[in-house]
């Protein structure tokens, strides 16, 4: 037979583990849907329910210095912990892609089948790798893409922030590279843009013009690569920037409108409403949460 659940949670965003979390669920996914580690919570948000220190961080922009709070992955990953130690996470890591029959959610890895599961109602939070579970009605769907930008020259300067007004490469981060070891104060780049779905594949917002829009954005705010010389009018000369792509990741922004069915339904309550009851949550895992605590 398989495990009977009256409710279950199929996802893995902040969003379903906050309210897997809020109502002591079993959450069900595929691949880890974790936060980018360039979304951050704001300076002003309340994460100390949960043994959490939003630290404040401040960037330099061209202009001003910006600021900004925790990590999101940050909670993300102590949420998924704490469902895990409470056995509410039975898939995590082993799952390749979900499959719906009826009322019988089964887990797939590439290879074979691996477990089934009986539910009563399933909340669903847009989970991608999931099969015959809801349709859609049709609707313009909008994306978050990140493409991240690796500088093998210029990319040792004193900015880790630039915002444009533009959707298209909205906000470019600049990060200590993750691919040199050591200390290195070499840096790469994020390019965060707000897409539609007719953006996603137009070559004109493809991850090659994300990079050279981030390179025209450097020069012109003065940035270059290395000294080269001089000119012969005496004139410093400066080498060009030396880049490549390194990848894309899209997430849905605005998911598309899911029809519910009597077992299957699509919490609208928000990320942000969430988070004001990060106190309920705490208390629904204080069992949990107090030993982390002592320990830390």
């Amino acid at each position: 037979m398989n495990p009977y659940y009256d409710e279950i949670v199929v996802g893995s965003s902040l969003r379903a583990l906050l309210f897997a979390s809020l109502r002591g669920l079993p959450v069900f996914f595929s691949t880890p849907e974790k936060p980018f580690e360039f979304d951050f919570f704001k300076p002003s948000v309340d994460l100390s329910a949960m043994g959490l220190e939003n630290t404040l961080t401040i960037w330099n922009t061209p202009r001003r210095k910006a600021k900004t709070g925790e990590p999101k992955i940050h909670l993300w990953e102590h949420l998924l912990f704490v469902l895990g130690v409470r056995g509410l996470a039975p898939f995590s890591g082993f799952c390749s892609s979900l499959r719906l029959d009826e009322n019988t959610l089964t887990g797939f890895s590439d290879y074979a089948k691996l477990r089934s599961v009986d539910f009563g109602v399933c909340y669903y939070f847009d989970e991608h790798a999931t099969y015959n579970l809801l349709t859609t009605e049709e609707e313009e769907r909008s994306y978050i893409v990140y493409d991240r930008i690796a500088f093998m020259r210029g990319g040792k300067h004193d900015l880790d922030l630039i915002e444009r007004n533009s959707k298209f490469c909205n906000k470019i981060w600049f990060y200590l590279s993750h691919r040199i070891d050591g200390k290195v104060l070499c840096k790469d780049a994020c390019a965060v843009s707000f897409l539609s779905s007719d953006q996603i594949d137009d070559f004109d917002f493809s991850e090659t013009i994300a990079r050279l829009k981030t390179l025209q954005k450097m020069k012109d705010l003065g940035l270059r690569g290395p000294r080269n010389g001089y000119q012969p009018s005496g004139k410093i000369r400066y080498r060009s920037f030396k880049t490549e792509t390194i990848d894309r990741y899209k997430f849905l922004s605005s998911p598309p409108l899911w029809v519910e069915t009597d077992s299957i339904k699509v919490p609208k309550i928000s990320e942000k409403d969430l988070i004001l009851q990060l106190a309920d949550i705490a208390r629904t895992n204080k069992r949990i949460i107090e030993p982390l605590w002592q320990n830390t």
